[in-house]
């Protein structure tokens, strides 16, 4: 921050001394900041910060495959792994939305956890904070590489200690996954562990695993990250685990691996050639056999087998290899209060597909725009959040969120208290709602919606009360995540923003900076260096993006205010 920006924001101070290491500006208040005592040193957790929500491990809604389903490809996961020292290093899954590639990741990591043999897994998500970004991918997967090999765990802390900046984002891909990945692999512990199981019947080879790439965000950065692996996994040093990698085929992930140089250390399986409509059909005889004799009551004149036989052909060739579709079907007749009325309107509904599933649902919900601004607010939030979350920042009643929620519960997870994530089932939701060939009436078009949010979240800091810090998960997120829903509501070429949106966003922005600027940089200061960097990245990208377009004043306006924001930090 620049002098004298850090003037005016003392300028109010009373009694105010800082001295020592400290660090925190505490604006309007008699308080004394003396030379506190050095914390003690940070432990290898606090220095990695790995995201444990991210991990096989995590809590919530999890995929896995049903026993006795999706055994061939199980099979040749494990004879690639289990195959000689010239198998290739990378295993690449991938397959359609819904075909089952995280819950076949997830059953993979779990099996070979239980044997020992998990170095690490990381499983992206999109709209889900740092699951959704790079960044924290290197050192999630090297803690738990410290937890498996404790040997590593001094290298690792040696490295950090060694190259501070190692996890910030100046510093490559590559170079973080050498320094924090390949060296406390080649450690000489890890060596002979790997040579004495060499001498065994079957070599032990140890996996990564890695879910849903193209869930990441960060989309050139994902694409530099195969390079690495690619590179790695073709050098001299030979790589003593190999990797497991899902994702859709998206253009800047299938590139990479088309690439000459990729052939020789990759292993390739394609879902879509697999024919998967049995192991659906036992999950199909499964869940209904349950929903059955959950509604028994309800269901005691329906005779069985329910579904009919005819019937149940007519689900399978809709569902065709999609679990997702699969899935989804039994969340909606399961949670209707009367399965078989729900299933007979699926039936003449002709739903094939996940799109027409998912019209079917949200046509049985409620029409009111408290939903529409729920499910709106779900999908762009940069978080995951919670149903206490979305109710303070849109001025709704708890219960309201609940009861409009329960209408699409077959498509999204509702937690079981007000303080736990609401999830999506699957991401292919997301992917519906934001298309509007797809959606239809049903559309959510992001861009306005990320201004409407960032109007929300610049009100709720206008409106809270003069105090040092902001506290409380909305005016964390709002702190944080007002210029990157601005810079993405902009973002689309030819959108045609109204004045009174134009306006609304100037004069809360200026009300932030002048009555609440104190409050907000203070609550900055005290976040992780990598969250205030994005925050920072937007408002610049969110300034160059304004003075390209051809405005009005309020435009000019706007952009003078996040030169505002830039001096304010720097």
């Amino acid at each position: 921050m620049e002098s004298s920006s850090s003037t005016a924001l003392l300028q109010n101070a009373v009694g105010t001394t800082i001295s020592g290491g400290a660090q925190v500006i505490n604006a309007g208040r008699d308080v004394v900041l003396q030379g506190s005592p050095a914390p003690p040193p940070a432990g290898l957790p606090d220095l990695l910060r790995p995201v444990s929500n991210a991990t096989h491990t995590r809590a919530g809604h999890v995929a896995r495959c049903d026993p006795g389903t999706r055994l061939e490809v199980i099979a040749q996961i494990k004879q690639w792994l289990n195959g000689s020292g010239k198998q290739a290093a990378i295993c690449w899954l991938n397959g359609p939305a819904g075909y089952g590639k995280s819950a076949l990741a997830q059953t993979i990591a779990e099996h070979y956890a239980a044997k020992g043999r998990l170095l690490g897994s990381f499983f992206f998500l999109r709209g889900a904070g740092e699951r959704s970004h790079i960044s924290r991918l290197i050192p999630t997967l090297a803690h738990q590489i410290s937890l498996f090999v404790p040997a590593a765990k001094p290298l690792l802390e040696g490295a950090l200690r060694d190259e501070p900046a190692l996890l910030e984002p100046p510093v490559s891909l590559a170079h973080q996954f050498q320094k924090l990945i390949i060296d406390p692999t080649h450690s000489t512990t890890f060596k002979i562990l790997s040579t004495i199981e060499a001498f065994s019947p079957f070599a032990k080879q140890r996996i990564l695993v890695i879910d849903a790439l193209d869930e990441c965000d960060d989309k050139a950065e994902m694409a530099a990250f195969i390079d690495v692996l690619i590179n790695v996994s073709s050098g001299k040093s030979h790589l003593p685990f190999r990797i497991l990698l899902t994702s859709r085929v998206e253009e800047h992930i299938q590139k990479r691996f088309n690439d000459s140089g990729a052939q020789s250390v990759l292993y390739h399986l394609d879902l879509s050639t697999y024919d998967a409509r049995l192991d659906i059909q036992v999950y199909f005889q499964k869940e209904f056999s349950r929903i059955y004799d959950q509604n028994i009551r309800m269901m005691q004149r329906i005779s069985k087998p329910w579904p009919s036989i005819k019937d149940l052909a007519i689900l399978l060739n809709q569902a065709g290899s999609s679990f997702a579709f699969a899935m989804t079907l039994i969340q909606y007749v399961g949670g209707d209060p009367m399965p078989h009325k729900a299933m007979q309107q699926l039936l003449k509904s002709g739903a094939d597909g996940l799109d027409p599933l998912y019209k079917q649902v949200l046509s049985s919900a409620s029409r009111t725009a408290a939903l529409h601004q729920i499910l709106a607010t779900i999908m762009i939030l940069e978080d995951n959040q919670s149903i206490s979350f979305l109710s303070s920042l849109l001025y709704l009643q708890h219960e309201e969120v609940i009861h409009e929620l329960l209408g699409v519960q077959s498509i999204i997870k509702i937690p079981g208290d007000d303080h736990q994530p609401i999830m999506l089932y699957h991401t292919s939701l997301w992917d519906f709602l934001t298309i509007k060939s797809r959606s239809e009436k049903y559309f959510i078009d992001p861009p306005p919606q990320h201004l409407h949010l960032a109007i929300h979240l610049l009100k709720h800091l206008a409106k809270y009360p003069s105090k040092d810090f902001f506290e409380g998960d909305v005016a964390n997120y709002a702190c944080l995540n007002w210029p990157h829903h601005i810079l993405l509501g902009f973002q689309k070429q030819g959108l045609y923003v109204d004045e009174t949106t134009m306006s609304s966003l100037e004069t809360l922005i200026e009300v932030l900076l002048t009555f609440q600027g104190k409050t907000w940089y203070n609550t900055i200061l005290t976040i992780e260096v990598s969250k205030k960097t994005r925050m920072l990245s937007c408002v610049r990208d969110g300034k160059d993006l304004f003075q390209t377009l051809q405005g009005s004043i309020v435009t000019k306006n706007l952009t003078k205010l996040l030169e505002q924001v830039i001096n304010f930090y720097e």
